[in-house]
């Protein structure tokens, strides 16, 4: 009976010095490998000893007790006699009230100032590591102290699992605790030890580790801290709730500070219990002792363990969208830096691998000199212009901000303005830009790993580059400039510092239409360049009325001497025609005088006289002629000529 009653006492006590010497392993390992991740697993092995020192106590008080009890029992059963039995009541009764007292009133005080430590303890922690601290890259011997911490780890889960299989047996109730502290702090130590494994991975591959990894150290001595202070705050809860929790006659104690977080990672069927209990007694009758529970009790744990399962393994599957393309990642590294293309692929489940993928397809936009949104509210209302980008004035505002840029000032008038010892005045100008730049990536591994942000990159490098091209160019080059030609000029300059820079993306277009004066100055501008516009028109018409005369006066001159020569090739010709001809009447002259007279005469007659009325007269006769030279407006009836009988019709009387 009395070495029953020493065993869970013992038991507790040597749970409390191997939390001390937890405690001091994981510390000589923390100082060594100058890594924060251990540090919560040295707290855990301090509650530990804590803890069970507490627990020690109380199963010392409870078996002075049960020895008193079981010697009264004895002293009776050989004796009789009210006075001794008195005095041996005594003893057990002082026995009672202590241990009743130390659970009453010793146990709630410590078990708060754990909890409230622990809290306050990782608060602690968490507001000194907020301090700029040492990095993953400057652990010590990541890989040795990640085996002694993984060797501390399987320790304690053997501990734990021994100390949580007494407590099940009679008088051991009290040493749960002490198991599921043992197995928490196993746990931080495999966490730690997980953490210096993939530390040396890192850095053992690359000489430039990524940013996650240099943060590793520190993210996860937070994390566990904060599980450290989650566990001080549920055991000062518990504190709280154990006044209000209703008792029964014969329940068991059951220690204050006992952790049902860790009842649910640490024991077997752990959360079934609770949730049991919890059913029990928010119902007020055992719901747990039905069939359905029952069921549930039995498969809930398989089917979830299945579905997580199944769950998990789904990470091993992939789909790359067809503008997309992924990079293999595995174990923080590129396994490949092949980028695998559209489709469905299988990797080793998370998190061993994962595919990165990014829509390389996509046409992306970079605002060079411009910002997308609504102007300022602080802007004139006249200066507010249509923000849609339908209708683009000078004098009205269509986008968030436009940054100036510098260009030079008239390069005419600048060289007419030199000086004979060749200076001159030098004159710049502000203008506005708004320039996109249209990209897509063609070497995702650049793009993605070599650089930490390539689009910002990329970003200033055009920038860099619209700068230079503007500060090349004058104001009136600018203004009427091939704004194609210098979109083109600009996309090759830009690509060609982005190849410089290994940024691997594909220049597509530069959009250099968005260029203007400041908003501000828009209408002084609009008044200059409407100057301008009539003065071209009107050297516009000088060149026509220029070119207009000129035409016609050559026209003219043309027709003139035209008429000139055609005058003298027709009096040429008329004369050469009468020489010939008068040549030819001789010939015939010569061969008929007489005849020829006549027939010079009858066609003088014909010719000269072709539209004269003429009468002919027979010389011979004494007839009076009278001859009325009016001519008649129309003839009459008795002017008409009528043919005979014998005269063809048409033909002239008398014939």
């Amino acid at each position: 009976m009395k070495n029953d009653l020493k065993q869970p006492e013992r038991l507790a006590f040597v749970a409390a010095a191997a939390g001390l010497v937890l405690a001091a392993l994981a510390g000589a390992l923390a100082s060594g490998a100058k890594s924060a991740m251990l540090v919560p697993a040295v707290v855990a092995a301090g509650a530990l000893a804590l803890l069970s020192l507490m627990g020690g106590w109380r199963l010392r008080l409870a078996r002075r007790q049960a020895e008193e009890e079981a010697a009264v029992a004895e002293f009776r059963r050989r004796h009789t006699g009210g006075e001794l039995f008195e005095n041996a009541d005594e003893a057990v009764k002082l026995a009672a009230r202590t241990r009743r007292a130390y659970e009453k009133f010793v146990l709630p005080v410590l078990a708060v100032l754990a909890g409230a430590g622990l809290a306050f303890g990782g608060w602690l922690l968490l507001g000194g590591w907020d301090k700029p601290v040492v990095g993953s890259v400057d652990v010590v011997a990541p890989l040795k102290n990640a085996v002694l911490a993984l060797g501390l780890f399987i320790g304690c889960m053997l501990a734990g699992s021994y100390w949580s299989g007494v407590s099940r047996e009679a008088g051991g109730r009290w040493l749960r605790p002490c198991g599921a502290w043992l197995h928490f702090t196993g746990i931080l130590l495999a966490a730690a030890g997980a953490g210096l494994l993939m530390v040396y991975w890192q850095t053992g591959r690359s000489d430039h580790p990524a940013d996650w990894v240099l943060k590793l150290d520190l993210r996860a001595a937070k994390a566990l801290t904060v599980a450290l202070m989650v566990l001080g705050v549920e055991m000062v809860a518990n504190v709280v709730f154990e006044f209000y929790r209703p008792r029964g006659a014969k329940e068991e104690d059951r220690p204050l500070f006992e952790s049902k977080i860790l009842a649910l990672l640490t024991e077997p069927g752990g959360l079934a219990a609770n949730v049991a209990a919890a059913l029990d007694y928010q119902f007020g009758f055992r719901v747990s002792e039905g069939w359905f529970y029952r069921f549930l009790e039995r498969t809930l744990l398989p089917f979830a363990l299945f579905a997580g399962a199944a769950l998990w393994l789904m990470t091993c599957v992939v789909v790359v969208q067809p503008e997309e393309a992924g990079l293999r990642i595995r174990s923080g590294h590129v396994a490949d830096r092949t980028p695998v293309g559209p489709g469905l692929h299988l990797k080793l489940p998370w998190p061993l691998e994962k595919i990165s993928t990014f829509p390389v397809e996509k046409i992306q936009t970079l605002e060079i000199g411009f910002e997308v949104g609504k102007p300022d509210a602080k802007l004139d209302e006249s200066l507010m212009g249509d923000l849609t980008g339908r209708v683009i004035v000078w004098s009205r505002a269509h986008h968030k901000s436009e940054a100036n840029f510098l260009v030079a000032g008239d390069a005419d008038a600048a060289a007419a303005g030199v000086t004979a010892g060749g200076r001159g005045p030098v004159t710049l100008n502000l203008m506005s830009a708004a320039i996109p730049v249209f990209f897509k990536v063609k070497d995702l591994y650049a793009y993605q790993f070599v650089h930490g942000d390539a689009r910002k990159s990329l970003e200033d490098t055009a920038t860099r580059e619209v700068v230079r091209y503007l500060a090349n160019m004058d104001l009136r080059r600018l203004l009427t400039t091939d704004r194609e030609a210098g979109g083109r000029e600009l996309r090759s300059r830009i690509q060609a510092s982005a190849d410089s820079l290994g940024l691997g993306v594909e220049i597509v277009f530069v959009g250099l239409q968005g260029i203007h004066p400041p908003v501000r100055v828009g209408k002084a501008y609009d008044g200059v360049v409407g100057a301008l516009e009539e003065k071209h028109e009107e050297l516009l018409k000088a060149e026509k009325n220029a070119v207009t005369a000129k035409l016609t006066s050559e026209a003219d001159a043309l027709a003139l001497v035209s008429q000139a020569r055609g005058y003298r090739g027709e009096r040429t010709a008329v004369a050469e025609a009468e020489a010939a001809r008068f040549g030819k009447q001789l010939l015939a002259y010569r061969a008929s005088p007489q005849l020829f007279m006549l027939y010079s005469y009858l066609d003088v007659l014909e010719t000269a006289t072709r539209d004269t009325r003429k009468y002919v007269v027979a010389a011979e006769g004494r007839e009076v002629i009278q001859v009325d030279l009016q001519k008649k407006l129309r003839p009459d009836l008795m002017d008409l000529a009528i043919p005979t009988k014998d005269q063809a019709p048409g033909a002239e009387p008398g014939k």
